[in-house]
């Protein structure tokens, strides 16, 4: 059973294929028991396998009951309809995300008993501090199913024999999202994803097709799969893994190791084809994201069509309602043993209509904006920078800006004088300027970026360490420091340069 919500937040429950169908007749808006960081992943998967079920049917139209995505699905499945199934007893045929085994035999190697679905999630949690472990003691099937999605189709690299999914840069990367959202919640999301895939396909007739549900082929932990005999979309596993009903009647998982990764593709570097996947603009491998997450710098750099090849499903599309889209970008972001935090960033994309600007696209001037005003943030930064080295300095006559002490007591200013900058940075203000023809209005923007960083310097003037009589001093340099630096700036602003 998995419970979704309505618009109303009236929850509703029903199987796999009763879920499909509450997606595509718009009614599932949201699945209360996912956890945050398996929204994506679920997200990913159900729309891989819908678009991948309607291309192999040759079809466009999203059946709208549970009875229709049953036959679709099962037609992928001809030989095997259990691959739907969360627990099959008969371990040599496949359960959904299980591999079958290869010989009965293989069956001693799931040595390692897993209780709970969040002790077989994606999470790392070794300090057992922000989110604890092992916990859902009395979870149902559907967290299961959540747990065993975020697993096979997002997790990376942990250790011998713990082997990652293809589709990122490497063990330790990061498969990351980014892509267009309509209103509605995940039954518009999924709908509108399913549709441009599905379109995507109908245009290249020569796209290539082959293994589409990695979990239906049997697998030992010796063999990898080739990736030019996989389906562009295809579903992969990435762990051995199998779920079985205890003598009490709850769930637990059975897992082993694997010698080899599932997919051969550690050359292409994440470059698989992923519709939701950014990729480096030199076409060397996917993107990864940092600890960082998405600030306004990261996602200018997102949006910079010299930097970055946006993924299929991050491209606007004639079909969508320009007034109601929002650009997402959300990565679990993996460390060498540790997760470095759960980043999301929703802009809304409001006014995108007015930014046609001949043959650029709407997003690329969006990116074009943006990275010009990521690089004014960062001049008003640096200036920022030197007046509070001065003024910690004790407002000496030529500041020391190679100062390592000084720059570790300003960093927290900068920290906050960059938190303002985000906060402010894709306001209704940055579209009015984006819509207009003159450019990147410098005097307008470096006006705001100087009260931002006169309001930090004040704060930080306040409570500055000082005796008073250096306080009185250090404050007077370093703040005729900052406004005649800005002063500077604001002038070649309005002189055009």
């Amino acid at each position: 059973m998995i419970d979704w919500q309505d618009e109303h937040g009236t929850r509703h429950g029903g199987s796999l294929f009763a879920a499909f169908a509450a997606l595509a007749n718009g009614a599932a808006w949201s699945f209360p028991a996912l956890r945050p960081h398996q929204r994506e992943p679920w997200h990913a998967f159900t729309v891989q396998v819908a678009a991948l079920a309607l291309i192999h049917a040759d079809r466009e139209a999203l059946p709208h009951d549970g009875a229709g995505w049953r036959d679709l699905l099962l037609a992928l499945t001809p030989d095997c309809p259990e691959a739907w199934e969360l627990v099959v007893d008969d371990w040599s045929r496949p359960a959904l995300l299980q591999p079958p085994l290869v010989a009965a035999t293989d069956r001693a190697a799931y040595k390692n008993v897993l209780a709970t679905p969040d002790a077989l999630d994606m999470l790392v949690t070794a300090k057992n501090h922000d989110v604890k472990q092992a916990r859902m003691v009395h979870a149902g099937e559907q967290e299961w199913l959540f747990a065993l999605v975020t697993l096979q189709t997002f997790e990376g690299f942990l250790g011998a024999g713990n082997y990652g999914v293809s589709r990122m840069n490497g063990g330790f990367a990061t498969r990351m999202s980014m892509g267009v959202r309509p209103a509605g919640g995940a039954a518009a999301a999924f709908a509108r994803d399913v549709r441009r895939l599905v379109a995507d396909a109908r245009a290249r007739p020569s796209r290539r097709t082959g293994t589409a549900l990695l979990w239906t082929v049997s697998w030992d932990g010796t063999q990898s799969l080739d990736y030019a005999g996989l389906d562009e979309l295809y579903v992969e596993i990435c762990r051995r893994v199998r779920l079985r009903r205890t003598a009490a009647g709850n769930v637990e998982a059975l897992a082993a190791g694997s010698k080899v990764a599932r997919v051969a593709a550690a050359l292409m570097k994440g470059q698989t084809g992923d519709p939701w996947a950014p990729l480096k603009a030199d076409a060397t491998a996917s993107h990864t994201p940092t600890g960082a997450g998405f600030g306004y710098r990261q996602i200018a750099q997102l949006l910079d069509p010299a930097r970055i090849t946006r993924p299929l499903l991050a491209k606007e599309d004639d079909r969508d309602d320009a007034d109601a889209l929002t650009l997402v970008a959300t990565a679990l972001v993996r460390g060498q043993g540790k997760t470095e935090g759960l980043h999301r960033r929703a802009i809304r994309l409001s006014r995108l209509h007015e930014l046609e600007d001949g043959d650029l696209a709407a997003l690329d001037r969006v990116g074009q904006i943006a990275n010009k005003r990521a690089a004014e943030a960062g001049e008003a930064g640096r200036r920022l920078r030197r007046a509070l080295i001065s003024l910690v300095q004790g407002g000496p006559d030529q500041a020391r800006l190679d100062d390592e002490a000084a720059k570790k007591k300003t960093a927290a200013w900068m920290t906050r004088f960059d938190a303002g900058v985000d906060a402010t940075f894709f306001d209704a203000a940055f579209w009015a300027q984006a819509a207009r023809d003159e450019g990147n209005h410098l005097l307008a923007w470096r006006t705001r970026l100087r009260a931002l960083a006169g309001g930090v310097f004040a704060d930080a003037a306040r409570t500055a360490p000082r005796t008073e009589v250096r306080r009185i001093r250090a404050h007077a340099r370093a703040r005729a420091l900052l406004d005649g630096q800005m002063a500077k700036w604001i002038k070649d602003a309005q002189h055009g340069e």
